[in-house]
């Protein structure tokens, strides 16, 4: 990463990369009060130009009230990035995605966001993978209302079309190809996941807030930590399978292990 990048502020980067969706504004602003809705993306090819730097996604900008939320993507660092701005205060926090390179196209990005009070938190799915959650003290809803004259704005990135789902986030993964077993699989771990929080990136610009109680976060640090475990035991008995039936075929073709024969 770049570091002059990495510390520019979300109007630097968006100059040259989005632009103002109000087709998008308009849609998020008539889900931004419910508990739940969901935001997604496709097919996301790398940069030809540029390549290594910061790319923002969409932000969703409360204009005049020092408020956002951004979605951005560092593919050499291989993370997603949410930063949100509360009262001119910035909070980075980040998603580690083992498959993005520089190289890779991502299939479909879906951020399901969850703003019930507390523990309001967004949960991230890469190419039908879940990538656990990050928590948001201060949800989009909670930035929406604390306005006096309550507006928002979208900016997205350009060759992308930002949708917006008020619906299940089954019917979206689904929507986005997901096999269903997989998708089962999520739904069956999904209040797991959503307790999964993500280290937040330390930037020297940047004050940290540390506005999260700390018995919850402890509670969280453990829940992801199984959550890790439980992926790593998911890849070892894969494995294991594979190697089962790779010893399978081998005595199938074995004559001599065949019955009645020395």
């Amino acid at each position: 990463m770049r570091p002059q990048l990495a510390v520019l502020p979300f109007l630097a980067l968006s100059v040259a990369a989005v632009s103002m969706d109000q087709e998008a504004s308009r849609q998020v602003e008539e889900v931004i009060k419910n508990d739940n809705f969901v935001l997604s993306m496709k097919h996301i090819k790398p940069r030809r130009r540029l390549r290594g730097s910061v790319e923002t996604l969409f932000a969703v900008d409360f204009p005049g009230s020092q408020q956002k939320f951004v979605l951005m993507l560092d593919r050499r660092s291989k993370r997603v990035i949410v930063e949100t701005v509360e009262n001119g205060r910035t909070r980075a926090q980040h998603y580690t995605v083992d498959t993005l390179s520089e190289v890779t196209i991502v299939r479909s990005l879906v951020l399901a966001v969850n703003q019930k009070q507390p523990g309001a938190h967004v949960t991230l799915y890469v190419d039908c993978v879940s990538q656990g959650m990050v928590a948001t003290p201060r949800a989009m809803r909670d930035m929406f209302q604390k306005m006096a004259t309550p507006r928002l704005q979208v900016f997205r990135e350009r060759r992308y079309v930002l949708e917006v789902d008020s619906g299940s986030l089954g019917s979206v993964l689904n929507r986005n190809n997901c096999p269903s077993q997989q998708l089962q699989q999520m739904q069956a771990i999904e209040p797991v996941v959503a307790s999964n929080e993500i280290n937040g990136i330390r930037r020297g610009d940047i004050p940290v807030i540390h506005d999260c109680d700390e018995r919850d976060n402890l509670v969280i640090k453990t829940l992801n930590d199984l959550i890790i475990a439980l992926k790593k035991l998911k890849e070892e008995v894969a494995s294991q399978r594979s190697e089962i039936h790779y010893l399978r075929e081998l005595l199938e073709q074995c004559e001599l292990c065949a019955p009645g024969k020395n």
